[in-house]
């Protein structure tokens, strides 16, 4: 019996991480068993190599300030666990967490009885958890962030009856070894969260991710918008540290002022704008310049270009694929195009940490280091011999801990801290709590 928050977060964690079969037999069973919390709600999907975490919040808080109640499920978390599932109070409170694992541990043991392949694996639990803890404390929409890919992710189990929209923000490489070697693959993956009759929005998508969209649009005749055709989001200017940007949809906004840097929150923040849109029509409500400004220029989403000191400047960044390091790179061309400044990595080595060092490395105002972390499991971080065997990288300076390499930088230059969000996740604890 769990009696403690500790042991309710210790059962999940003791799940397994991975079962190799491509069914939703165990979560739809383990959610049968809990009452179908999963049809309690109503939905809006959204996946994608980057971005899918950003455009949540973003129009978490649109749809917050437009008198809508919401929930978030999101992942990783980045300081507590708490963090993944969030509703309009802020992330699930310990007590809450506590008793609705009271339930869910006793009817996981027994599937765990039931047969060898039968027991839930950790992120199942979780999104058990997350669609139990919507259906005790109802909120009007949850936004619902997958997981990994789409197709078999646990959060596909919503049907189409209970989603009010859909999104894509972007395809890129990740995960090959779960969702294929090709973007062909990959895209086919995120595109098994389509549902005929639910209305999608895409963002900018390379060719080969979109013929693959294109023909799930047309075998669903859904409606779909896209990014930079059906709907518009740009830069426009910058003003006391955010960007301005102009959107054109249903509405036309300009001159919205955007938290969140970096010159890729500008497309998550269209994304997020065009869903927006069609949620507030479902229920029958007017999106308002007013509500967008006092969403776009208060969000927050820690670990996304995130500041943490002014003085010496402090950036985290969880740029942990090579699409996410190309964005900061051009981030980092836009903002710090004539100062130096100095970037330390880390990475988890079943990364392409080989392609993303080369990326940051041709950057001439860069100068460049890599630090060593804990890894989780079994997994292992970026070390000095794995950059020996590569002249390009075998000049970069190469610290035990973020600590070290961060002691080592100038103080009269500003310093991103970037690569494995479990990475950033351990500077941003060590620079808040010490």
């Amino acid at each position: 019996m769990i009696k403690t928050y500790a042991e309710a977060i210790n059962f999940i964690h003791g799940r397994s991480k991975w079962k190799k079969t491509p069914s939703f037999q165990r979560i739809e069973t383990l959610l049968a068993r809990l009452g179908n919390p999963h049809l309690q709600a109503q939905y809006v999907h959204i996946t994608g190599t980057n971005g899918k975490g950003s455009t949540s919040k973003m129009l978490a808080q649109i749809l917050r300030q437009a008198n809508l109640s919401v929930g978030l499920f999101t992942s990783p978390y980045i300081m507590r666990f708490n963090e993944r599932i969030q509703d309009d109070a802020g992330p699930i409170r310990d007590e809450r967490l506590l008793a609705l694992m009271q339930e869910i541990a006793p009817v996981v043991s027994q599937l765990d009885q039931e047969g060898v392949d039968a027991g839930p694996t950790e992120f199942e639990t979780l999104t058990a958890l997350m669609f139990l803890y919507f259906a005790r404390y109802p909120v009007d929409v949850v936004i619902l962030e997958v997981g990994i890919g789409g197709l078999w992710d646990t959060t596909n189990v919503v049907p189409a009856s209970n989603k009010l929209a859909t999104a894509i923000t972007s395809i890129s490489y990740d995960h090959q070894k779960i969702l294929g070697k090709t973007l062909a693959e990959i895209t086919t993956q995120k595109v098994g969260i389509l549902r005929r009759g639910v209305p999608l929005v895409l963002g900018t998508l390379p060719a080969e991710a979109q013929s693959v969209v294109n023909l799930a649009i047309e075998k669903l005749n859904l409606e779909a918008a896209w990014l930079g055709h059906d709907f518009f989001s740009r830069q426009v200017g910058q003003e006391h540290g955010q960007q301005l940007i102009d959107f054109q949809g249903r509405n036309h906004f300009r001159l919205l002022p955007l938290n969140l840097q970096g010159s890729f929150q500008v497309a998550n923040a269209g994304v997020a704008l065009r869903l927006a849109e069609i949620v507030l029509a479902k229920y029958k409500l007017e999106l308002t310049e007013n509500q967008v400004i006092n969403a776009l220029s208060t969000v927050s989403w820690p670990a996304r270009f995130e500041t943490l000191k002014k003085q010496p400047q402090l950036i985290i960044d969880g740029a942990h694929n090579v699409a996410g390091v190309e964005q900061l790179a051009q981030t980092i061309r836009e903002n710090f195009a004539e100062q130096p400044i100095q970037v330390i990595f880390g990475a988890l080595t079943d990364k392409e940490y080989r392609a993303m060092l080369q990326i940051l490395v041709k950057l001439p105002q860069v100068q460049l280091a890599v630090a060593e972390f804990q890894a989780p499991g079994s997994r292992q971080a970026v070390s000095a011999p794995k950059l020996d065997d590569d002249a390009a990288l075998a000049n970069i300076l190469v610290y035990p801990d973020w600590r070290t390499a961060l002691a080592a930088t100038k103080p009269d230059q500003p310093t991103i801290i970037t690569g494995s969000l479990y990475f950033v996740s351990e500077v941003r604890a060590g620079v808040f709590i010490g």
